[in-house]
């Protein structure tokens, strides 16, 4: 299990990015009052063959270069054991979407609580990806665009210490408006 869900979420946007990806969705909702979280990350990659989907959650299965795939397995598992499920939906050529729920409240449920940092290790590792994240809170709502932020703040390079700043200031004042962490 890892130690935060936002982990799982930087998997799924990198997994997106090997597979061709130029525009990642990933929408969050914690609900503490229907007791639901959900995390849905939906890409415009390379999507999965029929095998591939099917194959998907094996623990031994991968299209890289390495052993085991046990990023969307450990995400199952960590859903099942808190109450939840994942739903896989794919088509070549058509991208891929991973939505997750899970019981908000269940005593197992890693934390999520490190949406600042994962979002801008994607914006910044993959500056030529869109990335759109939409979190809710509670019927709050917060969005952001890769795109439109870094469009704003044409000074300089995407890299320069102002350009970062700035995307750390909104992603951390909006989710902190919200509710969130």
């Amino acid at each position: 299990m890892m130690e935060d869900l936002s982990l799982h979420i930087l998997d799924l946007a990198e997994n997106a990015t090997a597979a061709g990806a130029k525009r990642i969705r990933i929408a969050v909702n914690e609900n503490e009052r229907r007791d639901i979280l959900t995390i849905r990350v939906t890409d415009d990659g390379r999507g999965m063959s029929a095998e591939e989907r099917r194959l998907a959650l094996d623990p031994f299965f991968t299209t890289k270069d390495k052993r085991t795939g046990l990023g969307l397995a450990l995400l199952a598992q960590t859903a099942g054991l808190c109450g939840g499920a994942v739903d896989l939906a794919s088509a070549p050529g058509a991208g891929t979407r991973v939505a997750v729920r899970f019981r908000y409240g269940h005593l197992d449920r890693p934390p999520l609580s490190k949406m600042a940092e994962t979002v801008m290790m994607l914006v910044f590792g993959h500056p030529e990806v869109g990335l759109l994240y939409c979190h809710r809170r509670n019927g709050r709502v917060f969005r952001f665009d890769s795109r439109r932020t870094l469009g704003r703040s044409r000074g300089g390079s995407a890299w320069s210490p102002a350009v970062i700043e700035a995307v750390e200031r909104e992603l951390r004042g909006g989710l902190r408006r919200i509710g969130a962490r």
